[in-house]
């Protein structure tokens, strides 16, 4: 029976990249959560690799720029040789390529390499440096939804201690196989787990001593007669080495053992060295999504909402953007600015997204280079899409938008040839001061973005319940006409949109928030 009883406004499970984030992002609007991660302490090995600058857009906007960058390199890359030892080599992968043309959408770079490893200890730190409570070696082992919100039973996994947690809402990031999403009884859609069966060998060798300019997050692929695998810095003499076996063919990850472990490391080096076998673990990419990402007051996020196979750098950077979009509708529901259903808009925005991401992460560059055991699926060339769409030309079509109309296919992602403003779109990025960008301007509230000096005293003056801000940029945005107006959200999208200075500016804008907000 549990021996404690606490309440918190959100209760959070699994501290990935998601599950940190969504605290992280709570906190910075001054709402207490309880994040419990049944690991027994923060991930440490580089699984999610690269950030898209979406990522670090949301980064930069909760203070972590300085940190993230100090950690963080250029985007990493993968060369291909015989054998680690061999003078002969060429490019495998040009990810840069991926992200060529990205330049200039964004304050952050197209991309940066940075870890989970890395990543996750920074989002902690930021946590429990703004009060909120994170526990590893926690697990959940009750859950009851009511209307007033969740009843939930922890455990500590050393000590066997139980504790029930009342929370108003529950965010479940609790990973690919989501004991929450199964305990709600939310069914996924996709193609699941696809015929892929890796191993990742963790091991302290002098390897990197065969390898030239092999920076932090660079990959070697080794493919001969004998071995075909890649080799990946952790840190240090601490590798990665990562190879796949085949089930039809008889074979089982608990055949590398750490004799055979090394007997593949040699091999894939071409010359004898000492290796010491750390960690063996074996991994099978998934492409599926929850028909649900909302179930009364509980939310999924990051794979638990949307798995998605490593190709295109999907899994974690959508995991942080839905956390994003998640964070500020909780608060402000929390704090009573926003009417509940706001909470809605929730899957109606992130829903479409996630199916889009996970679908085109069916296809990249790095498919090539882990072959499949069996037909794997494949994305038909017409449905290819740019990374720009991807990553940011996607439109919101919600009631947390001013104008919206319900799409012909709610869950069809909406997509947009480039960003102008458009409600439902990522506010353009444009400079506006010295190292200050429009997304600098978005605060915690709303924010009006003009060119329009009239604008200045009806924002300072509105009374409407939420923190409002107002910034003039002058012709910063391009298409924005003189007299407009942009409304932007707190997760930096546009929920409004104003081409000429009305007549009643004033109930424009009242108009426009409170239907941003679900407010009746």
């Amino acid at each position: 029976m549990p021996e404690r009883a606490m309440r918190v406004p959100v209760l959070i499970v699994g501290a990935g990249v998601g599950g940190l984030a969504t605290s992280a992002l709570l906190a910075q609007r001054d709402v207490r959560s309880l994040l419990v991660e049944r690991r027994r302490e923060a991930f440490l090995y580089p699984k999610a690799r690269n950030l898209s600058f979406r990522s670090l857009e949301i980064l930069r906007g909760l203070g972590l720029s300085d940190a993230v960058h100090a950690v963080a390199e250029r985007v990493s890359t993968m060369t291909l040789k015989p054998a680690l030892n061999s003078p002969s080599e060429e490019l495998a992968i040009d990810v840069n390529a991926l992200f060529a043309g990205l330049d200039g959408l964004s304050p952050e770079p197209a991309a940066q390499y940075c870890p989970q490893s890395r990543l996750e200890p920074i989002l902690l730190a930021e946590t429990r440096r703004l009060g909120s409570e994170v526990r590893y070696g926690a697990e959940l082992v009750g859950l009851e939804q009511e209307d007033s919100g969740v009843t939930a039973v922890v455990r500590d996994r050393d000590s066997g201690r139980s504790e029930t947690v009342h929370a108003d809402y529950l965010v479940a990031a609790d990973g690919v196989h989501s004991p929450v999403r199964n305990r709600l009884g939310i069914n996924t859609s996709g193609y699941g787990a696809l015929p892929i069966y890796v191993v990742f060998i963790y091991f302290r060798a002098p390897w990197t001593k065969f390898v030239s300019r092999l920076a932090d997050g660079d990959a070697v692929q080794v493919k001969n007669a004998d071995v075909d695998g890649i080799f990946l810095v952790v840190d240090g003499k601490l590798g990665m080495f990562i190879t796949v076996y085949f089930p039809g063919k008889g074979e089982t990850a608990d055949q590398f053992t750490p004799q055979r472990c090394r007997e593949v490391l040699t091999r894939a080096v071409g010359e004898p060295i000492d290796i010491d076998v750390i960690e063996v673990a074996a991994w099978q990419p998934y492409e599926q999504v929850a028909d649900e990402f909302r179930c009364g007051r509980a939310f999924l996020v990051g794979d638990s909402a949307h798995t998605m196979p490593p190709f295109k750098a999907g899994g974690a950077n959508t995991a942080i953007q839905s956390a994003h979009n998640l964070a500020w509708k909780l608060a402000a529901v929390l704090d009573a600015s926003a009417g509940p259903a706001l909470l809605d808009t929730y899957h109606a925005e992130r829903h479409p997204v996630g199916r889009f991401a996970a679908r085109q992460s069916l296809t990249g560059p790095s498919l090539a280079v882990l072959p499949a055991s069996g037909d794997r699926p494949s994305l038909p060339a017409d449905e290819e899409c740019s990374m720009f769409e991807l990553l940011i030309g996607y439109r919101y079509c919600s009631t947390a938008v001013v104008g919206f109309e319900p799409p012909a296919d709610p869950d069809a992602v909406q997509l947009v040839g480039e960003l102008r403003g458009q409600p439902g779109t990522r506010v353009p990025h444009a400079w506006v001061g010295q190292g200050v960008s429009t997304l600098d301007l978005v605060g915690s509230g709303f924010t009006v973005l003009t060119g329009d000096d009239r604008w200045g005293p009806v924002v300072r003056s509105a009374a409407l319940g939420t923190p409002l801000a107002v910034h003039c940029v002058g012709d910063a945005i391009a298409g924005l006409a003189p007299g407009g107006a942009l409304l932007v959200r707190p997760d930096d999208f546009v929920g409004w949109r104003c081409d000429e200075f009305p007549a009643d500016p004033d109930a424009e804008l009242r108009r426009a928030v409170s239907t941003i907000l679900c407010r009746r």
